[in-house]
């Protein structure tokens, strides 16, 4: 199939320009934020930070004694205890169905920590030639250059994504906002940055749904429209870039007609459809924030995805991201290499990992499933490099069950005239408690373990997030940052913006200075 058309397109007098590259890329490259005077990424740290000290693992969120007395008056006394830590798997729903707080501040100017190991943040090729990403990258000011980043809830946050999205277009051009899916009308959270509604009814089907009612696309949801026909408004938001776009495309399985477009100001649009199998391209004569399409179909549509254009050079950073996913539940989708490969992708980065350590883990499987999704992606996509991320430590909930020795009375409680009495004896006895608490997810070092090894093995180069976060302990260090959110698997915006600046520079310094 044809890859998604990007000529470049000249903004007219009257329209605030998109933000272009600053100039010829050089070898010695230190790029800054488009909204700001000065860099946030610098030779040496950007800031030292010192941590404050971890919070205890155990701060307990309920006891629940096994055993009581309610005759006797006890006393706890010198105590002993035996724990016996037992794995609560409650974070399958707020892995799914996460809540971020994303509260308003810089998405860019982020200090590194000085916990952050700033040496470790490089690519590491594993004999994976980037020759051909280089090459792109050089020509963006020519023609566009497109990365298209796989990920869990991580990235259907939006944040990190958006972080490095803004900062290689600052530095390569902006070609466009890319893809975009519809995912509150799926009935999960959204990135913030783009519009995708519709006042008509719709069946959703998610990745994560155990059953599909209808074909799934690589963007892992899809809406069925009740009726033939219906519209939908898809756009950018411009409460902090203006980001307009020329031409989209639509992703679906089934027939689609266009009948018009409508922009937000309620006028017709010219435009030109090109038609394919797998999707359906629409230029218009004018750039646009928002637009209204309105369709009809013949029953057998679903719709997967939009991708949003400016037809000009520059930089395209996909972000596909479904909270609870895994390397198995995006290779359950099956098309996913074909999916993307109207993108055009120079670079694939898959960020997954982090749900499948909760639960048992097989490391035999999950290389496989890895595997798997590696060669579906490289089979429609021979020319992508690819690049594999392994997840940074994180925590889970965990029930202990605590036996305490205590002193108690060993008389009984007598009430009489003169009130009450009691034993001057006491006796021990045992009392059992449950402790909910955090501790790391032992399982994570297994995860990125396997990651490393895969790449290695396979010539599939990695960015080894474990590492770069702070290996062992780092969770704790980014909590006591205020990096991590309540929950101890999802970051705040000031984490995500943290990481997206890290693989920011970690791209810059493997497609730019080769290091």
């Amino acid at each position: 199939m044809p890859p998604i058309s990007l000529t470049l397109s000249k903004t007219s007098s009257n329209e605030k320009a998109p933000t272009q590259p600053r100039g010829p890329v050089t070898g010695n490259h230190t790029g800054w934020g488009r909204r700001h005077n000065h860099p946030p990424r610098a030779p040496a740290k950007a800031a030292t930070t010192t941590p404050a000290a971890p919070p205890a693992a155990s701060q307990p969120a309920a006891t629940a004694p096994e055993e009581n007395d309610d005759d006797e008056e006890g006393t706890e006394g010198d105590v002993t205890a035996q724990e016996d830590e037992i794995t609560d798997d409650s974070e399958q729903d707020i892995r799914e169905n996460p809540v971020f707080d994303i509260e308003p501040g810089d998405d860019i100017d982020i200090p590194v920590p000085d916990f952050i190991r700033s040496s470790s943040n490089h690519v590491i090729f594993n004999g994976a030639k980037w020759d051909k990403l280089r090459r792109a990258f050089a020509d963006s000011q020519k023609k566009p250059v497109s990365v298209v980043l796989i990920g869990d809830s991580h990235v259907q946050a939006g944040m990190n994504s958006g972080t490095t999205r803004e900062l290689l277009q600052y530095d390569f051009g902006n070609a466009g906002r890319g893809i975009i899916a519809p995912l509150k009308m799926s009935g999960t959270n959204q990135p913030v940055d783009y519009v995708f509604t519709s006042s008509d009814s719709w069946s959703p089907v998610k990745l994560m749904s155990r059953q599909w009612n209808y074909p799934m696309g690589f963007t892992g949801t899809s809406l069925h429209p009740s009726r033939n026909s219906g519209s939908f408004t898809v756009g950018t938001k411009d409460t902090d870039d203006y980001n307009p776009f020329k031409s989209f495309t639509i992703f679906h399985g089934g027939k689609m007609t266009i009948d018009s477009i409508v922009n937000d100001r309620g006028e017709e649009l010219h435009y030109k459809v090109i038609p394919s199998h797998d999707y359906t391209q629409v230029v218009m004569s004018t750039q646009e924030t928002e637009v209204k399409v309105d369709f009809s179909s013949k029953g057998d549509l679903t719709l997967y995805g939009v991708a949003l254009s400016g037809e000009r050079p520059g930089v395209f950073y996909h972000s596909i991201g479904n909270n609870g996913a895994t390397y198995n539940t995006y290779n359950r989708i099956g098309n996913v290499g074909a999916g993307i490969a109207p993108l055009s992708p120079s670079l694939v980065i898959i960020a997954l990992g982090t749900n499948e350590a909760f639960g048992r883990f097989n490391s035999t499987s999950f290389s496989q499933s890895i595997d798997r999704l590696v060669k579906n992606i490289q089979e429609s996509n021979p020319d992508a490099a690819i690049l594999l991320m392994t997840p940074m430590e994180c925590q889970r909930s965990v029930s202990r069950k605590v036996t305490k020795t205590v002193k108690v009375p060993a008389g009984k409680r007598r009430r009489g005239k003169k009130g009450r009495r009691r034993s001057s004896k006491t006796v021990r006895r045992k009392v059992t408690t449950t402790v909910r608490d955090y501790a790391p997810n032992r399982n994570i070092a297994e995860v990125r373990d396997e990651i490393l090894r895969y790449g290695r093995e396979n010539n599939i180069a990695v960015l080894d997030f474990w590492d770069v976060a702070g290996g062992t302990g780092a969770s704790s260090r980014w909590i006591a940052n205020g990096l991590f959110a309540k929950d101890r698997i999802h970051h705040t915006r000031k984490g995500y913006n943290l990481e997206g600046r890290l693989v920011y520079d970690a791209l810059i310094d493997a497609i730019v200075n080769k290091q």
